[in-house]
């Protein structure tokens, strides 16, 4: 029995447990009072997690596959389940790749309902206090949480040779994810309204606007959250690049699923050193490589506008129309501890 309590505590593997998200009153609001405007996250939350099934099961050139899983997709985007399935179900396999992952999204998708809840609960009057608490609850588990520090596209596009794999062998299926990050950011500024009916008039209209419009014709660069949601944004800017960093290590994991020149075991351990690199607890030493200056590269004017502090404290997260507009020098120079000076950091001031 020694022998195994020794191997126990020596080994590498991952501890598998889990957190459930803040209680409070608000929890379940959005879905009970915009039931279909929750629901129409599902497709969004399947596409991702079985994208990295079926690269993981039938290998990064799955042409014929993904086809059928793009059709699946449509299908969930018309018909969404009644209830979210768990990523563990939707990707089993990966979801037992990488683990640690998949909890950091989980954990953030968790913090992304309670800021929907809260914005629609009405009996939660002072907004800013309910979400900052709900913030400073999510970073409290500061190796899971995602950093508030604003990124832009950075990590995506400088963070290895995988970046854009994805996109380039599957631009299908990368464009509805893309058309999702625009309708996850839509969906909160519709919610800044304080007038319940014309909440939901604004989420029938994004909803509209999502499948007769972005889904038909999806953005070219990845949407960042303060270019859709300026109000949302300014409102929590912390919580605006959780959510871009989020969106963005789940197209980085595209790109490393199907990416050939990693096999099973690099793929996991790159994986994990991205997401280890973009937590809240690695956000102050984190670097990363400047961005590529190939002419492929797209990149959208919002995410020349950097975290900026305002004179009363308070921070524009990365991307937001009222923030500074950075030179290509100082985006292309790398990111380390230092770098606050220039671009900011709304995880030390402004997020709890």
């Amino acid at each position: 029995m020694a022998g195994v309590a020794l191997w126990v505590a020596c080994s590498p593997l991952p501890q598998r447990d889990d957190v459930y998200h803040l209680p409070a009153d608000y929890n379940f609001e959005f879905y009970d009072t915009y039931g279909e405007a929750a629901r129409s996250f599902y497709a969004a939350h399947y596409t991702h997690f079985n994208a990295y099934e079926v690269l993981l099961n039938h290998g990064e050139s799955a042409a014929e596959e993904m086809e059928a899983f793009r059709q699946r997709v449509l299908h969930y985007v018309a018909n969404p389940p009644r209830f979210e399935p768990p990523a563990e179900i939707i990707a089993p396999n990966w979801s037992k790749l990488a683990f640690e992952t998949g909890q950091s999204m989980h954990w953030t998708h968790m913090l992304h309902s309670q800021l929907y809840d809260i914005l629609t609960d009405d009996r939660v009057t002072d907004k800013r206090t309910a979400g900052d608490r709900a913030i400073s609850f999510y970073v409290s588990n500061a190796s899971t949480a995602f950093s508030t520090r604003g990124y832009g596209h950075r990590w995506m596009e400088g963070g290895g040779s995988w970046a854009g794999t994805f996109r380039e062998k599957y631009p299908a299926i990368n464009g509805i994810l893309w058309a999702y990050h625009w309708h996850h950011a839509a969906v909160y500024e519709a919610l800044m309204d304080p007038d319940p009916d014309y909440r939901r008039q604004e989420l029938d209209r994004v909803i509209r606007v999502f499948t007769d419009s972005v889904l038909a014709d999806p953005p070219k660069v990845m949407p960042l959250t303060a270019e859709v949601a300026p109000r949302f944004s300014r409102l929590f800017p912390a919580a605006a690049q959780i959510f871009d960093n989020l969106h963005m290590m789940h197209d980085v994991v595209n790109d490393i699923m199907a990416d050939p020149s990693f096999d099973r075991a690099a793929k996991q351990a790159e994986i994990e050193r991205i997401r280890g690199a973009t937590t809240y607890a690695a956000q102050d030493t984190v670097v990363v490589p400047g961005m590529p200056m190939d002419e492929g590269h797209d990149m959208s004017p919002g995410s020349m506008r950097v975290p900026t502090r305002l004179p009363d404290g308070s921070w524009l997260p990365q991307g937001h129309p009222q923030a500074r507009m950075a030179s290509m020098e100082e985006l292309m120079a790398p990111l380390g501890p230092d770098s606050s000076a220039h671009e900011g950091h709304a995880g030390g001031e402004h997020s709890p």
